[in-house]
């Protein structure tokens, strides 16, 4: 049995030096799955341009993989404005992935799903959990919570811009990961925002609401109340681009593996730890 199946489109990264570099959630959380020992297949979507095809040898040398060629790669270019990473929309999605690349693939412990831009739609996970019947399904939803619009900065979109297909699928979600920076509601209030994500997804899925360096939180409806976690080692002079996606691939692979949701988080926190200071200084 396949371990981890991720779900998600590559994309190509470029940066402010004249830089080019594949990524995208697929990539990270790859990597982060393969650093906790797990058995993984990736199922994405690009094009043929020499960046797209790097990362895409990238994720064959990790694991299973299913690739949906298309005419483009998504491509974003980043830019740094007082400190902050900013993300222009330069190359759309040419396609949405079809549920045609599963008709091979093995049955997963998880299924992390994490779309980066229109990749993903809801009727592929329902093929997902129709097809390949994963024990728990993560989503990544910060994909669907953007406003996309070529050569414009890409900006959060409110929880109520979710389609109603969306939003039954975050409901019926078994885990949701979502940077308090992707949600638009509440800004600089995470409490409030993980209960604003708990109103718009139901009961079901255990929400984690990403803080950076100041740690999680944790809504796990098992327990009675939200828990916060902030880390006592913070790493900081390196890139954190990606590591949402590390901690969501670590929380969904411990989650498989029978930890508790909270035991979960903090293996995940754990691990983007140790992959940021395993990165070179800026």
């Amino acid at each position: 049995m396949t371990e981890a199946l991720i779900v998600g489109g590559l994309t190509i990264d470029r940066f402010t030096d004249g830089s080019v570099a594949p990524g995208g959630s697929v990539l990270h959380a790859g990597l982060a799955t393969i650093a906790e020992g797990a058995r993984l297949t990736t199922l994405t979507v690009a094009g043929e341009e020499p960046a797209a095809r790097e990362g895409l040898a990238r994720l064959d040398e990790l694991g299973g993989l299913a690739h949906q060629r298309v005419p483009s790669t998504i491509t974003y270019r980043h830019e740094e404005r007082d400190g902050v990473r900013v993300l222009i929309l330069e190359v759309p999605a040419a396609a949405s992935i079809g549920p045609g690349g599963m008709r091979d693939l093995e049955e997963p412990a998880v299924a992390l799903v994490a779309p980066i831009a229109d990749e993903v739609e809801p009727s592929l996970v329902d093929a997902l959990r129709a097809q390949l019947r994963p024990a728990l399904l993560v989503l990544l939803i910060q994909g669907w919570l953007r406003h996309l619009v070529v050569g414009e900065e890409v900006l959060p979109l409110p929880l109520d811009a979710l389609t109603v297909e969306q939003a039954r699928v975050v409901a019926e979600a078994d885990a949701i990961v979502v940077s308090t920076e992707d949600l638009i509601e509440a800004p600089g209030d995470p409490f409030a925002q993980a209960a604003a994500l708990r109103e718009r997804s139901g009961a079901k899925p255990i929400i984690v609401v990403t803080l950076g360096t100041e740690g999680y939180l944790l809504d796990d409806p098992a327990r009675d109340r939200v828990l916060a976690s902030v880390p006592r080692r913070v790493v900081t002079g390196v890139s954190a681009v990606g590591a949402g996606d590390t901690f969501g691939a670590s929380l969904a692979v411990n989650l498989a593996r029978g930890a508790t949701p909270l035991v979960a988080a903090d293996l995940a926190t754990d691990r983007v730890i140790r992959i940021l200071e395993a990165r070179p200084g800026d």
